[in-house]
């Protein structure tokens, strides 16, 4: 069925594509009127025609073709609406007194089976009130507290700790401030339903959209890439493999006992953990009904050491991914670059139509300009009207939102040495 949409989206842009260019006046555009006067046997018209096709593919066909895949709905397997097996959630909870409370109180209200949930928290190393918050919630869930000491620093271990003492087959992992809706579990486990589903992953929203632009800007990432939203549902609808973020995901015990656990020395667990995942074959599929939230930084420093920890475990992560499957990492880089900066070529497509319309009055490049900002500007929308609870209001700080992204684009090229796993103070 992928391979069909692939086939027929295809066919529409190009179709779309061969029409305007066979009806458009010659005399618009200084490109198509030098393309009309070479022939293959001028030099450098194979390279002229070559690196036109390259852009048509990777800047207007691909686009396209998700732009028109981001529409549609997803479907579960059939009898899966019942489907609530017991399930064990893994909550490293390092002195987060501040939140951890808030999170109990959602699993608390979870529609999910209290018998069928259990909670392990470890707070291993915790010195304030983090152990004394969840023991008062005891009385209402199914709660494991652990305190033993880990052997190594950061969230992989206390994972680790957290599957050791796990009783159940089918292993849920939230972060402390991590909230959940009350039908956000039952929606998380419904394609393991399926015995080929090896792990699902829902969407993250942002908590604290409201407070400032940079709050705003990231809330739009979030409906898009960030959060496991509209660019998850589009691949699972292409039949892309999927990897995973650090949160709201569910994997079979079996899948993580046989990749030896959360690897402990990669700042990036996740994604060392996804390359394990397609390396192996395993099937992982979007859930997006799974709603959760977590909250945002709200000041440019900590959202810069935030993203800057991202990047640099990223980048120190990969040699290791690397020698796991070379391929799903450069897949995965590549539609991180291409489709996680979206709004950077949306922004770069429209100055481009811009200047090529009203200071070169090339029509044609302008209009295939305009095409480009018309696929990935819609890609934000249909993103905040599926993932960002169709707050559209949020585009007015669309520009913020490019020069976050601009950062993270940047900051891929920095020498980031001697980053060690902490976690972000929100």
């Amino acid at each position: 069925m992928s391979k069909i949409r692939y086939l027929i989206y295809g066919s529409i842009i190009v179709g779309i594509f061969a029409i305007i260019h066979w009806i458009f006046p010659r005399d618009w555009s200084r490109w198509l009127q030098r393309v009309d006067n070479l022939h293959f046997e001028t030099p450098g018209f194979k390279i002229l025609f070559g690196f036109c096709i390259a852009f048509f593919i990777a800047f207007v066909l691909l686009y396209g073709t998700a732009f028109m895949a981001s529409f549609g709905k997803t479907s579960y397997p059939e009898g899966s609406d019942t489907f609530t097996p017991p399930i064990s959630v893994i909550i490293p909870a390092l002195n987060e007194e501040n939140v951890i409370g808030n999170t109990l109180e959602t699993f608390h209200k979870s529609k999910y089976p209290k018998e069928n949930l259990e909670l392990v928290v470890v707070a291993s190393g915790s010195t304030d009130k983090t152990v004394e918050i969840c023991e008062s919630y005891q009385e209402h869930l199914n709660i494991q507290i652990i305190t033993d000491p880990l052997p190594k620093k950061g969230k992989p271990a206390a994972l680790n700790l957290g599957l050791k003492n796990a009783t159940h087959d089918f292993f849920c992992v939230y972060d402390a401030d991590i909230q959940i809706q009350d039908d956000t579990l039952k929606y998380l486990v419904r394609h393991l339903y399926n015995p080929e589903v090896d792990v699902t992953i829902g969407p993250v929203a942002i908590q604290n959209w409201n407070v400032n632009k940079l709050t705003k800007a990231i809330a739009i990432e979030f409906s898009y890439m960030s959060g496991a939203g509209l660019y998850f549902e589009i691949r699972n609808r292409l039949g892309r493999n999927l990897w995973i973020f650090g949160r709201n995901y569910c994997i079979r015990r079996k899948v993580i006992e046989e990749v030896g656990g959360w690897n402990e020395d990669a700042l990036a667990e996740d994604m060392h953990l996804s390359v394990q995942l397609a390396m192996l074959k395993k099937k992982v599929v979007h859930a997006p009904h799974a709603f959760a939230s977590e909250q945002a930084p709200t000041d440019w420093e900590t959202y810069k050491h935030q993203r800057r920890r991202w990047v640099g475990g990223y980048k120190q992560g990969l040699d290791a991914a690397m020698e796991l499957d070379k391929r799903a990492v450069l897949l995965r880089n590549f539609g991180m670059l291409h489709f996680g900066h979206i709004n950077n070529f949306a922004v770069g497509a429209l100055i481009t139509a811009l200047i090529f319309g009203f200071i070169v009055r090339d029509f044609y490049v302008m209009l295939v300009c305009l095409v480009i900002f018309f696929f990935t500007f819609g890609m934000s929308i249909n993103g905040l009207r599926k993932y960002g609870y169709r707050r559209f209001r949020l585009l007015l700080y669309y520009l913020v939102f490019f020069i976050t992204n601009l950062y993270m684009f940047i900051v891929q090229f920095k020498n980031l040495k001697d980053i060690e796993w902490e976690k972000t103070e929100k």
